[in-house]
């Protein structure tokens, strides 16, 4: 118990340190900067970034040279077509020249399996957790959130075992004042159980991937039981329109949605009146056209000089909104749809459905594996098919197995199938999970 709280304690020390009030009440005030303010502002941001990946990070200093650039000549957001964009592959290639050696100061390790199904890795400083902390901070601001309010908190961590058959599922986090419940737990015997000690806790907000608060929102509407909330925040997943109608129904309250990436480079989020919008302080983003009147997203990072990465190619597509004014009076640009990926839920033998995001946390750690997809022939069988290279391993093998059983079930029978490469939807989409169940 001890032993938890001190983690507790840190990780929620890292997120809220001295940077992070700092950053707050800075971006409350670029939030209402007109259009000639932010653009300079995020300049400004360019600049920095700029000069430290041409003056410390290996990579980009090639790059450089190369083109016979030196960082007085990407100067605004125009300038950036003289640097290539760069994607996950390219990263994964030349991970150690991505990376600032001379940064003095704490960094950490992300590991992503990402919705691509393509495992990563990547550093951030601490001014970077603490930039992310505050734009998350700011947007649950905007729907009425305070440092005073509890939060439950539904998402991927991995609270209690999976095997696990009895309560608690959750535990109490009291520095961040969350009720952090298990993901994968989410059945019909256990959720009477957490609709219990939710009321018990009395939250204010709920924080949840889009997939586990419908499963939530699905069973009280369907027992008829009344859980309410003030807000719901959800992240990490696409909110399809049928998931937002009855989120909203059951708890009686507005979604505000968010969309970022591991490595930091686009921000996208729902603001008070609906409306998605570009982050614009959080990082420059490009849009570059695609078929059908959609955009690539492509980001260069502001505040994390560990690894910056300038021109990233997310893969993620959005449409805009031809009708660029919003109510809120924030000069963001206004995104019609982020155009998500396909995928259905992952069945267990308890009858517990395991949704997209929570399949992102398998692959980490997993060397040498680029794709990964899901294929669930019943309800005790999946499928892992992959596509790797000559050295993947049998002990990558065994990792990846052992991270489905802990993260999925371990009443499943995993196996492996390695592929050249994995087919696309119709709209060629990358399809995360097949389900002959949900068939």
């Amino acid at each position: 118990m001890v032993k938890q709280m001190i983690k507790d304690f840190f990780k929620y020390y890292l997120r809220t340190g001295l940077s992070f009030k700092k950053y707050l009440k800075e971006l409350e005030k670029t939030e209402r900067f007109s259009p000639a303010e932010l653009k300079e502002y995020q300049n400004e941001k360019l600049r920095q970034t700029v000069k430290v990946a041409y003056e410390a990070v290996p990579f980009y200093k090639r790059v450089f040279q190369e083109r016979k650039l030196t960082p007085h000549d990407i100067k605004t957001a125009e300038d950036l077509v003289k640097l290539p964009m760069i994607d996950k592959h390219i990263i994964r290639e030349n991970f150690k020249d991505f990376r600032n050696n001379s940064f003095k100061g704490f960094v950490f390790k992300g590991l992503t399996g990402g919705t691509t199904g393509t495992p990563g890795t990547f550093f951030r400083d601490l001014h970077s957790i603490n930039y992310e902390n505050a734009h998350l901070w700011r947007q649950w601001k905007w729907g009425g959130k305070t440092f005073k309010t509890n939060r439950v908190t539904l998402r991927g961590a991995t609270i209690c075992p999976i095997q696990q058959e009895k309560p608690p599922f959750w535990k109490v986090d009291s520095f961040s004042r969350q009720l952090l419940m298990s993901s994968y737990h989410l059945n019909d015997r256990n959720l009477a159980l957490y609709v219990e000690r939710i009321r018990q806790y009395k939250p204010f907000d709920l924080y949840a991937y889009p997939s586990t608060a419908y499963l939530l929102a699905e069973y009280c509407m369907r027992k008829k039981q009344s859980l309410m909330f003030s807000a719901v925040f959800t992240s990490s997943e696409i909110v399809f329109n049928y998931q937002k109608e009855l989120i909203e129904k059951a708890f009686n309250c507005s979604i505000y949605d968010w969309y970022g990436v591991a490595e930091r480079v686009a921000a996208i989020g729902q603001c008070n009146y609906g409306s998605y919008h570009i982050i614009e302080d959080y990082s420059m983003v490009e849009l570059i056209p695609e078929k059908d009147g959609q955009y690539e997203i492509v980001g260069t990072t502001f505040n994390n000089f560990v690894m910056p990465i300038i021109r990233y190619r997310t893969g993620d597509l959005v449409k805009m909104s031809e009708c660029a004014y919003c109510k809120c009076n924030r000069f963001f640009r206004k995104v019609k749809i982020v155009i998500g990926r396909e995928g259905d839920f992952i069945k267990t033998p308890d009858l517990r459905s395991v949704g997209i995001a929570a399949t992102t946390m398998i692959p980490r750690g997993v060397e040498h594996l680029i794709e990964l997809q899901f294929v669930q022939k019943s309800l005790h069988e999946i499928i892992l098919k992959i596509v790797c290279t000559e050295e993947f391993s049998l002990r990558d093998e065994k990792l990846l197995i052992e991270n489905a059983r802990s993260h999925i079930s371990n009443e499943i029978k995993f196996t492996t199938e390695k592929v050249r490469s994995i087919e696309r939807s119709k709209s060629g989409k990358f399809i995360p999970v097949i389900s002959d169940l949900n068939r």
